[in-house]
This record gives structure tokens, sequence and C-alpha cells, in this order.
């Protein structure tokens, strides 16, 4: 039985319906960054040295197609080079304490820190346990920028860029997806990110203001383990006997024993009973072999009732026991309502 829904059978691939959840991790690599000063107009391009990726995501699968997840994301971004377009001087950001006319990488990173919301489709066919996906995404991005250095051809005057910003950002998804047994898939994702950026910047002698542009070109490929929660356990009913009382010399149902055959019928129907045993009985009063006819006209009246409200007629068992196992012990030939029954034993 599926959890939360009916599995989504394809070929080798089957993934039951309902909530998952999923790990990755991987490699990231992003384009320079093309900021400009909001008071120089001048644009630099902060390159990002490639690192590495993890996500976590919290998804629910609607049916064998369509699924959305809620994902966190985080792409480091080690800062590379920082140079102004033309080379103009300055024409780029150093390292603060660099050896005589050399310009290394200055010290800094532009870290990405994701939430969002994706849709995905998983294509309707699949090959060697291998099912494609696709899908899009929304949220936002939180740019954490740190970078400090000198200005080349400038030493004296230093420049940091130490700002966070929470910007829109938007995401396409393509992958594939490898089915481990029935219910585990190992994701291969790719992901490309793209949102606005924006940094507040101090220098020592040069207001550059606020550097903005776009932080595109995002290109992330991750291996993820996806697996639905373990289903829930079976429910196992205890074994309970319910007792029917008929009126007397009837075989019929009245309605307050209707309501015990529904009651019956429900509790095992819950833990999917694997016996049902109906006997019937009846008072001293009538002849022995009338009372045990009697009695098995009782058991067939409740075991025909518990078939037409969907108990299995396959795991019933039926017996008569006319007027010889007493509920209350009377003499022969008296009228006793609580002989007048049928028990019902329902069984796990």
């Amino acid at each position: 039985m599926a959890h939360q829904g009916q599995e989504a059978r394809l070929g080798g691939i089957a993934e039951p319906d309902g909530w998952y959840g999923a790990i990755d991790g991987g490699y990231h690599k992003i384009d320079d960054l093309n900021l400009e000063s909001s008071t120089t107009g001048v644009n630099w391009n902060y390159s990002v040295n490639n690192g590495w990726a993890a996500f976590g995501r919290l998804g629910y699968r609607f049916n064998p197609n369509w699924r959305v997840e809620l994902e966190g994301g985080y792409r480091s971004g080690d800062i590379g080079k920082v140079r102004r377009a033309n080379n103009a001087v300055p024409s780029g950001l150093c390292n603060t304490t660099p050896a005589r006319g050399a310009c290394y990488s200055p010290d800094g990173e532009i870290n990405s820190t994701t939430v969002m919301a994706n849709v995905i489709y998983d294509f309707g066919w699949e090959a060697w346990g291998i099912r494609p996906f696709v899908g899009l995404g929304a949220g936002v991005n939180h740019l954490d920028g740190r970078v400090r250095g000198t200005l080349r051809g400038d030493r004296t005057n230093q420049m940091t860029l130490d700002d966070s910003n929470n910007k829109f950002a938007a995401q396409a998804i393509a992958g594939l997806a490898i089915a481990l047994g029935e219910r585990a898939n190992i994701d291969l994702t790719y992901r490309y990110l793209t949102s606005d950026a924006e940094f507040n910047s101090f220098s020592s002698t040069t207001d550059y203001g606020v550097w903005e542009g776009d932080y595109d070109q995002s290109h992330t490929v991750t291996v993820g383990l996806r697996y639905p929660p373990p289903p829930p356990p079976p429910v196992v009913n205890a074994p309970r006997q319910f007792v029917v009382y008929f009126d007397w010399d009837r075989s019929d149902l009245t309605a307050e024993a209707r309501s015990v055959v529904t009651q019956a019928a429900n509790y095992a129907k819950s833990g999917r009973a694997t016996r049902v045993l109906v006997v019937g009985h009846a008072d001293t009063s009538g002849s022995a072999a009338y009372n045990i006819g009697l009695s098995n006209r009782r058991s067939r009246t409740v075991a025909d009732a518990l078939v037409a409200q969907g108990v299995n007629g396959g795991v019933i068992a039926l017996d008569g026991k006319g007027e010889t196992q007493l509920a209350r012990a009377t003499a022969d030939g008296v009228r006793e309502p609580l002989n007048r029954r049928a028990t019902i034993d329902i069984n796990f």
C-alpha cells in the first residue's frame, strides 16, 4: 500500500505519492559579477571561484508527474580577481598586503543562500530505472559579500565591500532520477539561478557607493538522495467480540442489531481481519432441533449483513449452537432475551 496515496509505477520505478525529503551536494560555477558603482558609474568585474553547493529539500508528490518542493540551498563563492572595466586606473583590487609590484586577488567571498519554491515535472517514461525531470523555482537569494583589498595603482586607497541583501531569485531545473528500489531515488540535478545583487562599499579615499548588478550565470550540478518517509505501520487491532440480539423466534435484524453489525464491520475493515466467526444461539423455548435451525439462520443473517457492509466474505465462518451454550442458564422452555443472540468474533 502506498504511503499518502497511490504509487506511481512506471516500468522499474515505483514512487509513492505524498511527502519526501532530499539532500544534495555538488559543484557550483558562476560567471563574473558585473557590478556598477552608483557614484562613479564605472563597472567592475568580480570573479568568483568555482566552489561547492549543498541543498536540502522537502517535497510533496501529487501524482506520477507533478510534485512541489521547498528548497534551501547554499553556494560558496571565494573571490578571485576584481578588475575595473577597460583597465582604467585604478585597474583592480589587490590583496591588502601584496608583494611590491604584484596584485594578488583580494581576500573575500560572495556566498549565496537561497530559499526556493520549486514545481517539478517528472516525464512519463523511463529506461533502465532512469527518469528525466524539469522544473522551475522562485524565491529569495540572500547574498553575503565580504571583500577587502587595496586599489591597484593607488595603494593608499583601501576598499571594503561588507554587506548582505535579499533579492528575488528564479531558477530553472533539469535532471535525471535514478531509482533505488521502489522508493528512493538518486537525483542528478542541474540548476541555473539568477537574481539581482547589491552591496554597500567603503573606501578610504574614493566613494564608490553601492555596487549594483546581476548574480546570474550561476550553474550548479549536484548529486542527491531523495527518499519518502517510511509508511506507517499497518493497523493491528486486538481480537474483539460483538453481540447481536434478536427478538423471540426471529432471525431478522432490529435497528439496534443493525447498529452493532455496522460497528463490527467497521472494526473488521479497519485492521484487515483474517477471521470473522459468527455463531448463532437460541433460548430454550421451542425444541432443540428447531433452535439449531434458528441459530443457523441468525448467523447467516449477520454474515450477510457484514458482507453487505464491505467485510471480505472469504474470512467469515458460520456456526449455530442452538440452545447448547446459553449466556444465562435457564430451565427448558424459558424465553430469555440474553440467549437470543449471535456473537461476532473478529481476529487479525
